[in-house]
């Protein structure tokens, strides 16, 4: 039985959630293959501290996993798209584009706001993201809303992260403004 080698980005649940779900839909295709996940961290699992648009590298998630790929230490690598450079280093290719999964975000409010919707928070209140182009959006949209990345927040600052699954009630998409309190 041939054994093909997938690797994650070890620190980051998404890309376990993501190799499981390639490795699965590998099986499917291939039964008589054996598949190995290989656990490996990346610079951008280990910058916890800066937001990543203030760092200026590219490929911080994908840099470490390449260079495996490279030194045939893996067979091939699960990479999110968001994740990948512009363009692939010599020699690289994406051998597939899985279906997208369901790509809204869910908002979650602090209890005294609960009720409230985007358009409804008052003016200057702070909005929390990782992410530039979701920053962009917003503001965009809510022009009377701060919008900082999370690694800005104070360090007293308590930020819980957790899994959709875990939330009390299902989050409705940020494009119906309705939130979790």
């Amino acid at each position: 039985i041939k054994v093909l080698r997938a690797v994650l980005s070890a620190s980051l649940q998404l890309a376990r959630i993501q190799t499981d779900s390639v490795v699965e839909m590998l099986r499917e295709l291939y039964p008589s293959l054996r598949f190995e996940i290989v656990a490996m961290s990346t610079t951008g699992d280990k910058i916890l501290d800066t937001a990543l648009s203030k760092i200026g590298e590219k490929s911080l998630f994908t840099k470490e996993l390449e260079n495996a790929l490279e030194r045939n230490e893996v067979d091939l690598v699960v990479h999110s798209l968001k994740d990948l450079p512009t363009s692939l280093p010599p020699g690289f290719t994406i051998g597939a584009v899985c279906k997208r999964e369901n790509p809204l975000d869910a908002v979650v409010f602090h209890p005294k706001n609960c009720g409230k919707t985007l358009s409804l928070l008052p003016e200057k209140s702070v909005v929390g993201t990782s992410s530039l182009r979701r920053a962009a959006q917003l503001k965009k949209k809510f022009p009377q809303l701060e919008f900082r990345d999370i690694v800005s927040f104070p360090a007293e600052s308590t930020i819980l992260c957790c899994t959709v699954d875990d939330l009390p009630v299902r989050p409705h998409p940020v494009k119906d403004e309705r939130a979790v309190c």
